[in-house]
């Protein structure tokens, strides 16, 4: 039987409006859906907020990390330009007059040859010094890649400096800032092609001998005795017991065993970083100051893995 005129309208407004549903509401709600449609468009919904979350977390993870390697970059022509090795004599080098101008927290540059680790350091004295950088550029902007920075308690200035200056520099996956320093972990090549850090204060350029390296927990709760080797807290060391501590607490965890003494009255650096073998755990590189007329290089082929590296508590750290 032939449908009748209106009956013929009435089907062509209906697939109409069914195809219109199809091609342009199906993630809006509409009068007359079912429950069930109203769910699974519900689910849709949340499903593309997330991944549009998830699209500008990213496109604001990758903007930040872009500007913070243009910055640097800019800020090691700038330095490299102007750069002076060596004692300036209580004077002012020229690559730090630069910096300075930039930002007056200047206290240096620390440099690892063939490295991402080329960068400016900071150090505000205030209280709350050590927190300040953690997310801040050192052009003053916001960046999660921080700067790195010196402990707020460290002395360096023309004429002093403490015992040990300890830099503080954010991990990260793009392998800028510290994140190169993981690769001291693969094994000894890293080490022998990079065995020596250059520090440049604002008024001197000094080269430090790399000798231990080790990841350690941040935590008490991490051992088992709920005691943990502050070497952050280690800047003067005031006596030969306490140097003694501290070198042993080095020795026992240190990676490797290089072909770099150590003594009492020795100045050292210490770089640290977050670590991802656990929640709070840290990867820290310690290298001892070149002394006067000494050879500045390390005959890294007397350097092997310490088969007696004392680890991590495994057991209470993943209980």
């Amino acid at each position: 039987m032939a449908l009748s005129s209106s009956a013929r309208k009435a089907y062509k407004k209906a697939v109409k409006v069914k195809k219109k549903r199809q091609r342009g509401h199906w993630l809006l709600i509409q009068k007359g859906d079912s429950a069930k449609e109203v769910v699974s468009k519900l689910f849709t919904q949340f499903a593309v907020l997330v991944l549009i979350a998830c699209g500008l977390i990213l496109a604001n993870e990758l903007r930040q990390s872009l500007s913070a390697k243009f910055l640097n970059s800019s800020l090691k022509d700038l330095y490299h330009t102007f750069i002076d090795h060596g004692d300036n004599g209580g004077e002012l080098l020229d690559g730090a007059k630069e910096l300075l101008a930039i930002n007056p927290d200047t206290v240096g540059w620390v440099h690892i040859d063939d490295t991402n680790v080329s960068l400016p350091v900071v150090q505000k004295r205030t209280a709350d010094g050590n927190e300040v950088y953690l997310k801040t550029a050192f052009d003053g902007s916001s960046n999660k890649a921080g700067t790195i920075f010196l402990d707020r308690r460290d002395v360096l200035d023309a004429y002093d400096r403490s015992d040990n200056l300890v830099l503080y520099g954010h991990n990260q996956r793009d392998k800028t800032m510290f994140g190169d320093l993981a690769y001291y972990k693969k094994d000894l090549g890293y080490y022998s092609e990079h065995p020596i850090i250059r520090f440049s204060s604002n008024y001197r350029t000094d080269n430090y001998k790399i000798f231990a390296f080790f990841v350690t927990p941040a935590l008490p709760s991490q051992t088992r005795d709920g005691v943990i080797f502050d070497y952050h807290n280690y800047i003067d060391f005031g006596s030969r017991d306490r140097y003694d501590k501290f070198m042993d607490n080095i020795m026992a965890r240190t990676q490797i065993i290089a072909p770099v003494d150590v003594k009492y009255g020795d100045k050292f650096i210490t770089l640290s970083t977050c670590s991802n073998e656990f929640d709070q755990s840290r990867f820290v590189v310690f290298g001892r100051m070149v002394r006067e007329g000494e050879d500045p290089s390390v005959d890294v082929s007397q350097a092997y893995l310490n088969p007696n590296a004392q680890e991590p508590d495994w057991d209470v750290i993943y209980r």
